[in-house]
């Protein structure tokens, strides 16, 4: 069989003690297909500086005999490799560990206490993120794909019978193909209860919306029929009811605001209280939540998004509004507003009341249908952009962001994946304080005419590239052509030789000019949210290394970030005044009075200015101003 494919949905199983991805999509005929994939699992072990092959090879032997059974599982080493690699920059040699199951990588390193042995590393990518690297079937690209055709068939313990898809494929072979327009199906759904806190409460009623389709089910009757409520007899049928409709119209997209939060674990509460199966995934299963710092509710095949989640890392900053309600947020990007209704005990509502609450209900997913088409396009070019699922990208800060990217451009610097920090590690980063942060020249009050404002490109993001300011860059002593900076104090050397980061970075910024430039020349939506998502990867690259969570964290490097960033700027500071006057300045830009200068030659003097810069670093003119 041979389809294209759009992937959207990204999870995985075990058969037979191995991992299977799982992923569903579409075709460009809106078939709805499952996919199922394997792909090698392997672990690094680096070795110490100077084993001999001797030593090497009977290393490898033990290795190869380790074996274990965990939760019923029996997991152990295929075989092993040796690899020439990189890690944190420096050339090492690397076994590299093949195992029949991913989740016991961990396990499997602990087993890897040989004196040979320095460091262990790539078991805690997360399998989802491990099979996207090995086989480049990123989320949101099409592919053309072919394979086996599962039908009733006994492979994966019979897993196609029971998943609900048109087409159930094993695949073989997949090739990148250009993009095929694609509109995603949605449900955009809100429910009404009569308390706040989880599942206390009864829920009143639940809107859905979708294309053409407008619905509330509610089991509080008013004496007016209405063509969009439709009555059910108790909450127990309401909740039946609701799964009924998201099997029926089968969405990519099950979105809600606040729906991590609020919406989907109260309607868990209640199917559980009220013993009904809340069965929204495409095998039947109800949504699964995992507690991070936040709720987060998962079901299977259908991607649940949380707008406000994602509104608040990639929308936020652009915005006016003071909160993130949901009416601030739809007045700013829909010019509308939610309908009025004043919240009540659903015992104190007269006959009357109850229409205006299912408008009200209504409404709000109405909005949420809005906001889903308005910002879909960033939400698909964040997952191609950054390589990894919606759901994913839907929920992560820019820390973690600016990390899958990393994660996902590794292989190109033949680098070895550092590891994620443990509670440990991260309270002691903690503990070490603020360091002195950026610079901003205090203005002298008054009202200034005739003012040019020019601003750094990416400053800080810039200054890592120029400066070379990466974990992997950092000297532990001076060496030549060594970049130095002096922090309270203390002098810090990075290796003029580029490192992986900075160098990663510089392709960020490159982009970011390309389809700035791209977008400029030709306008569309999803050239904006390319620029868009490259723009905030650059401007969290120097939050991210200071991160106490960070693989890549640099105290270090973060704090150099902001000193040599601090000297430049002044440095320009005095060249500017030496023709100008400045006015104001701060981390990124600078505000001077031109006097009796005319905007043609201050034009030539920023060229002149760009021309003593330092590495990638760059000024443009944010604009000129009267007063």
């Amino acid at each position: 069989m041979e389809t294209d494919f759009i992937p959207l949905d990204y999870d995985y199983f075990d058969f037979q003690g191995r991992n299977y991805i799982r992923i569903v999509g579409r075709n460009s005929k809106g078939k709805r297909i499952c996919v199922v994939d394997s792909c090698p699992v392997y672990l690094w072990a680096i070795l110490k500086e100077g084993i001999s092959k001797e030593k090497t090879d009977k290393l490898i032997k033990k290795v190869e005999k380790i074996e274990l059974d965990s939760k019923g599982r029996n997991t152990r080493v295929e075989r092993v490799e040796i690899h020439e690699k990189n890690f944190l920059g420096q050339k090492v040699k690397a076994l590299k560990i093949f195992a029949t199951n991913y989740k016991d990588l961990h396990d499997i390193a602990d087993k890897l206490d040989f004196e040979e042995i320095e460091k262990r590393r790539g078991y805690d990518l997360g399998f989802i993120t491990h099979y996207i690297t090995e086989k480049k079937i990123i989320p949101c690209n099409w592919y053309e794909i072919s394979g086996e055709v599962l039908n009733n068939s006994l492979e994966f313990g019979g897993m196609d019978m029971g998943f609900n898809v048109d087409l159930f494929i094993k695949l073989e072979k997949a090739k990148k193909i250009d993009e095929i327009k694609f509109k995603p199906k949605i449900i955009a759904y809100d429910i009404e209860t009569d308390e706040i806190q989880i599942g206390k409460g009864e829920i009143l009623m639940i809107s859905l919306v979708s294309d053409n389709f407008k619905k509330v089910i509610t089991w509080k009757r008013n004496n007016k029929k209405m063509s969009e409520v439709e009555y059910v007899k108790d909450e127990a049928e309401l909740l039946e009811k609701f799964s009924d409709y998201v099997k029926k119209i089968s969405p990519d997209f099950l979105v809600g605001y606040f729906s991590d939060g609020f919406d989907l674990p109260y309607l868990k509460a209640r199917a559980e209280k009220l013993k009904v199966k809340l069965d929204l995934g495409l095998d039947g299963s109800e949504p699964k939540f995992s507690r991070g710092i936040e709720l987060t509710g998962r079901i299977k095949g259908i991607v649940h998004i949380d707008l406000l989640k994602f509104i608040k890392t990639a929308y936020s900053q652009y915005m006016q509004s003071e909160t993130l309600s949901l009416n601030e947020v739809a007045g700013e990007f829909l010019g509308e507003a939610k309908k009025v209704w004043k919240h009540k005990h659903s015992s104190k509502i007269e006959d009357d009341g109850w229409e205006k609450y299912y408008e009200y209900n209504l409404h709000d997913s109405v909005l949420v249908q809005a906001l889903f088409e308005k910002i879909w396009p960033d939400i698909l070019e964040f997952s191609r952009v950054m390589s990894e699922p919606i759901f994913e990208v839907s929920r992560n800060g820019m820390s973690k962001n600016v990390e899958s990217y990393i994660l996902h451009h590794l292989e190109k610097f033949n680098e070895i994946p550092e590891k994620k920090a443990m509670h440990e590690e991260i309270s002691k980063r903690m503990n070490l304080g603020k360091y002195e942060g950026a610079f901003v020249f205090e203005p002298t009050p008054g009202l200034y005419e005739n003012l040019a404002v020019f601003d750094f490109t990416s400053s800080y993001s810039s200054t890592i590239v120029t400066y070379n300011l990466s974990k992997s860059t950092l000297l532990e002593k001076a060496e030549k052509d060594a970049h130095m900076i002096e922090i309270s104090g203390e002098k810090f050397y990075f290796s003029n030789k580029p490192g992986f980061f900075p160098e990663i970075l510089r392709e960020i910024i490159e982009l970011r000019k390309k389809f700035k430039k791209e977008l400029k020349e030709n306008p569309d939506v999803i050239k904006k949210a390319r620029s868009n998502a490259f723009k905030l990867l650059a401007n969290a690259a120097y939050g991210y290394q200071g991160f106490f969570g960070a693989r890549y964290y640099s105290r270090e490097a973060a704090a150099a970030t902001a000193a040599f960033a601090k000297k430049l700027i002044k440095e320009v500071i005095d060249m500017i005044n030496e023709e100008y006057k400045v006015i104001y300045s701060d981390t990124d830009s600078i505000a001077f009075s031109l006097g009796k200068k005319t905007e043609k030659q201050t034009l030539e003097f920023l060229k002149e200015l760009n021309s003593k810069l330092p590495g990638i670093m760059e000024l443009e003119l944010e604009g000129f101003f009267k007063r």
